[in-house]
C-alpha cells in the first residue's frame, strides 16, 4: 500500500478528537481505524503504533496552532500590532479548539520549561522564530528598545510557557483572561512610568555577584 500523505490530516484530527474524549489510556488504534474506516493493518501503514501516533497528532495540532499564530502576525506591518496580534491569536486559537485544549488539560506535559524534556521543541523552535522576528523587526524600527533578542524571546516564551501550563494545565482555563490582559499589558509597556525611564538608563547595573 502506498501511504498518502494526504490522509494524515484526517488521521490527526480524528486521534486528536478521540484522545480528547476518552484520554490516551482508553484511546485504541482499533478505535482511531474505526473512526476513519480503515482497517487496523492499514493504519500500521502510517504509524508504528499508538504512541506514535499520539506524540505525531499532538505535534500536527500544535504546529497548526502555531501556522495559525504566524498567518495572523503576517498581515501586520507594525511590530507593536505584530506583538499583538501575536499574542492574541494564540489565545484565541487554543479558546477556539476544544479538543486540543482537554487534551493539554489531560496531558500537562506537553508544555514544559526544560529543553531536555521537549517532546515538541522543533515546532516550539519555530514559535519562537514569529517572536525573534517580531523582537528584532520592533528593535530595527526603534519600536522596541535596543535589547538581546535571542535572550528576551527565550525568556518571554518562557512566560508564556508558564501561562500556558497555569491556565491550560488546570481545569478552569477562563480563570486566566484577566491575567493575559495584565501580561500582554506588561510586555509591551513595561513596568516603569516614563518619568522613570531616563533614571533607569543612567543607573549602573548591580552585580548580582
Amino acid at each position: 500500500m502506498t501511504i498518502k500523505t494526504n490522509k494524515y490530516p484526517d488521521l490527526y484530527q480524528a486521534s486528536l478528537e478521540l484522545f480528547a474524549n476518552f484520554g490516551y489510556k482508553k484511546t485504541t488504534v482499533e478505535d482511531v481505524a474505526g473512526k476513519l474506516d480503515m482497517t487496523k493493518g492499514n493504519l500500521y501503514f502510517y504509524v508504528k503504533n499508538k504512541k506514535q501516533l499520539y506524540e505525531q497528532t499532538i505535534n500536527h495540532a500544535l504546529t497548526q496552532w502555531k501556522d495559525h499564530v504566524k498567518k495572523a502576525v503576517d498581515k501586520k506591518s507594525d511590530p507593536v500590532e505584530k506583538f499583538r496580534i501575536m499574542a492574541i491569536s494564540a489565545k484565541g486559537y487554543i479558546e477556539k479548539n476544544d479538543p486540543l485544549r482537554r487534551v493539554i488539560m489531560n496531558d500537562p506535559k506537553i508544555f514544559t520549561l526544560s529543553p531536555t524534556e521537549d517532546r515538541f521543541a522543533e515546532t516550539n523552535q519555530a514559535a519562537m522564530t514569529i517572536l525573534g522576528d517580531i523582537l528584532k523587526q520592533g528593535v530595527e524600527e526603534k519600536c522596541f528598545y535596543p535589547m538581546d533578542v535571542d535572550q528576551v524571546t527565550t525568556y518571554l516564551f518562557s512566560v508564556y510557557m508558564m501561562f500556558l501550563i497555569k491556565t491550560y494545565g488546570r481545569a478552569n482555563p477562563r480563570s486566566a483572561k484577566k491575567l493575559f490582559a495584565a501580561a500582554l499589558e506588561l510586555n509591551l509597556r513595561g513596568l516603569l512610568a516614563k518619568t522613570n525611564e531616563e533614571n533607569l538608563v543612567n543607573k549602573t547595573p548591580v552585580n548580582p555577584n
